[in-house]
């Protein structure tokens, strides 16, 4: 077996003595609580929403997620201060037994590494991916890498399998970087994928036959876009694929959405590339594979901009797709936006002109980003779900300028 066996302490103490509380009744926000809509098309101007509280000043990042028995698991991290330039980052988790209008006294799990992401498989297993910097108190390496965590109980207890070094054949000792694509996908075969890419030596595509208890890491992957084909992927394309987010087509083909430096890539049609200030400045490109995932290569544009990151598709109810994303810079509002598209025999289609649903804008104007993140879940009823972080101006202190809210909404009919 891969892992190594830990179970989380569902409690309220951090590993700095500090007790979290979260709001066990959230209450909406007043004015502004709608989810506004641009550039409608099939959309009223407004979207009626729901705004709940949770967690404590300094919350970051959350992901959320609909268990089979109806439960919403949200998870996230915060920073703590450890003296001197010492610092650790502890995984929090929430439980929401009502559709997301109240949540459960935190859970401090032993999982490790920031911005951890949920996947969920169809048999109820849970995978979280999170990657650790390499000074953070609890690293185990000189570098920065990754983890993957699993549970089979609904987040009460997880397996932890460290992505580093020794876990990757031909990998070297102190490599740049280890980081992995954001979701695991289980694909119309049963097999579960995973991305890998360690900076400077290559990209892997993981997959397992087993539920993701073993892992066959043998997959390396070829990378081929027009111009830059006979370049090694690690000499163009300083991201890899971490942050990804994997999508199976009805026709067996794998898509790959992708967080890239956008000056490694032409320009968006219509468009001169931006200066990359930061990464908040990066895009999304598509990369298709008809081989099962050996050799990949660049698609059409999905229509989103520069600025305009972490990606999570839904399919709704009704048969369409939702696609919500953060806009991190260059085109404000700030924060979590969604459009629809459609799933195509060979793929997707989306409008990011039309009935884009701003979901969160609450980043106050000459901030940096507050970092958003979260995908969206829809509840049987047809309620949407939606959990971000947002910046807030409440402390002097960096990583106390953060809080976290859950939207709750509701779309007309598709027309």
């Amino acid at each position: 077996m891969d892992y190594d066996r830990i179970v989380n302490r569902a409690g309220m103490v951090s590993a700095a003595g500090i007790l979290f509380m979260t709001t066990l009744n959230g209450t909406a926000h007043g004015a502004g609580t709608d989810v506004t809509v641009q550039g409608r098309r099939t959309l009223p101007q407004r979207l009626a929403a729901e705004r709940v509280a949770v967690g404590n000043l300094g919350d970051y990042k959350p992901c959320i997620a609909k268990l089979p028995c109806g439960e919403l698991i949200m998870i996230a991290f915060r920073r703590e201060l450890l003296g001197g330039d010492r610092f650790h980052e502890p995984v929090i988790l929430y439980r929401s037994q009502d559709g997301g209008r109240s949540w459960s006294t935190v859970e401090v799990l032993d999982a490790l590494g920031r911005e951890p992401y949920l996947s969920l498989m169809d048999d109820g297993t849970l995978f979280v991916t999170s990657h650790m910097l390499h000074n953070d108190a609890k690293s185990e390496a000189d570098y920065g890498y990754s983890y993957l965590h699993r549970s089979t109980d609904g987040g009460r207890s997880w397996q932890r399998l460290a992505v580093t070094a020794d876990a990757l054949p031909g990998c070297p000792a102190k490599p740049k970087w280890i980081l992995t694509s954001r979701n695991l996908l289980k694909l119309a075969d049963g097999s579960i994928v995973f991305g890998v890419d360690v900076r400077g030596t290559g990209q892997y595509l993981w997959r397992s036959r087993d539920g993701g208890v073993t892992w066959d890491k043998s997959i390396r992957c070829t990378f081929m876009a027009k111009g830059i084909a006979d370049k090694p992927a690690e000499a163009w394309w300083p991201s890899g694929v971490a942050e990804s987010i994997f999508f199976q087509a009805r026709n067996g083909d794998l898509l790959w959405i992708l967080r890239v430096e956008s000056d490694k890539f032409a320009p968006i049609p219509d468009t001169t590339v931006v200066e990359m200030i930061s990464d908040q400045y990066e895009r999304l490109v598509v990369f298709r594979s008809t081989d099962g995932g050996t050799v990949w290569r660049l698609q059409e544009e999905i229509g989103s901009h520069y600025g305009e990151m972490y990606p999570a598709v839904l399919r709704l109810n009704d048969g369409r797709l939702l696609l919500t994303f953060t806009v991190r810079a260059v085109r404000p509002p700030l924060g979590v936006h969604a459009v629809f598209g459609r799933e195509t025999p060979d793929g997707f289609e989306f409008d990011f002109e039309h009935d884009r649903m701003v979901i969160d804008d609450k980043t106050p104007q000459g901030l940096t980003s507050g970092g958003g993140f979260g995908p969206t879940v829809q509840l049987d009823d047809g309620t949407l779900i939606n959990a971000h972080s947002y910046r807030v101006v409440e402390s002097d202190e960096p990583h106390l300028q953060t809080r976290i809210e859950v939207v709750r909404w509701k779309l007309p009919p598709a027309p």
